[in-house]
């Protein structure tokens, strides 16, 4: 296999970003209610941003009559480029594909790369999966996952054992974004205080200090479009490459894990 040259050029060579898809991450973690419509807007925010988005659904399983990702891996199928490669948005069932694809034992570098051929070069892939697929996958990856905290029943307790998940098992640190605006009843909490209570127990029970971000549901649309542009390049900003760096160096300054847990948002 060919060297790079070890000339004054290498380190601008390693600074480059690679061409091909990249990657982000959503936690399910069983609040379809709020995450599902912040995917569509996620969606929506990175094809307005001039993206085509391919969504790995991992809570929706393939089958004959409605294939997906395991198809997709079983047979190799790749990308079809339409003619204008117009941005816009797919869904691809994913449940089975992305479990078979944690359980091999290969490094989690080359699992991701089989992922390259099902978008569109220079796309975005997001993975929306349960934590425990996602650290299995993105283990010491950099990437921030998206982590929704709601005023839904039970969203601190599922969203702190995501949390928990994520640091422990794969030292990534998640975006969490606090749903406020939402309209409450009798089974719901409000999600400022849910939110502030997964932060005492973040702190508490793991040493780590949350520092969510908000989004108010109730904005006007321009406003909420403009927040979700914001989150939208947040989430890129550590968004992993499809493909494998030109260098082993260039990977490990993208994958170190150090003082990942005292990052502010």
């Amino acid at each position: 296999m060919l060297d790079f040259p070890a000339d004054q050029a290498a380190g601008l060579r390693g600074l480059a970003p690679p061409t091909g898809p990249h990657l982000v991450a959503m936690v399910s973690h069983g609040d379809d209610q709020t995450e599902l419509p912040l995917l569509w807007r996620l969606c929506s925010a990175l094809v307005s941003l001039g993206y085509a988005v391919t969504v790995l659904d991992a809570t929706k399983r393939e089958s004959e009559a409605n294939p997906g990702l395991s198809q997709h891996l079983e047979y190799n199928f790749r990308h079809k480029e339409e003619e204008q490669d117009a941005p816009g948005w797919s869904v691809i069932p994913s449940a089975l594909g992305i479990q078979n694809l944690s359980a091999e034992t290969t490094l989690p570098v080359q699992r991701l790369q089989r992922l390259a051929p099902i978008s569109s070069p220079n796309g975005v892939v997001i993975l929306y999966a349960k934590a425990e697929w996602l650290a299995l996958l993105l283990v010491d990856s950099g990437v921030t996952p998206l982590l929704a905290v709601s005023s839904v029943k039970n969203s601190l307790l599922t969203s702190y054992l995501a949390l928990k998940r994520l640091l422990l098992n794969a030292r990534l640190a998640p975006t969490i974004l606090n749903m406020m605006g939402e309209r409450q009843s009798s089974a719901t909490a409000n999600p400022a205080n849910v939110t502030s209570h997964l932060s005492d127990c973040a702190r508490n029970f793991l040493g780590y200090e949350v520092n969510a971000l908000n989004i108010d549901l109730c904005a006007d649309e321009t406003r909420l479009d403009a927040a979700m542009r914001r989150l939208s390049t947040h989430l890129l900003e550590t968004a992993i490459p499809l493909s494998f760096p030109r260098s082993r160096g260039a990977y490990q300054a993208r994958t170190q894990p150090a003082d990942r847990f005292a990052r502010a948002f």
